[in-house]
């Protein structure tokens, strides 16, 4: 969870209360979804590219 979006100050004062609000932040830090890794590659090469994007406005047409 991003400290960022945390917005407002509170307090907790029940001890079971606090010892949910704990659990929940534990399992919200364990339940991460994984990166995703996507088929490609980037191109650096000016030609590559050029070339890509002809092909691109072929296509298209």
């Amino acid at each position: 969870m991003a400290t960022s979006s945390i917005t407002h100050n509170f307090v907790i004062s029940n001890p079971n209360s606090v010892k949910l609000f704990i659990a929940a932040i534990g399992e919200a830090d364990r339940d991460r979804t994984p990166k995703q890794t996507l088929p490609g590659r980037q191109l650096t090469n000016p030609q590559e590219i050029l070339s890509l994007m002809s092909k691109r406005k072929k296509t298209n047409s």
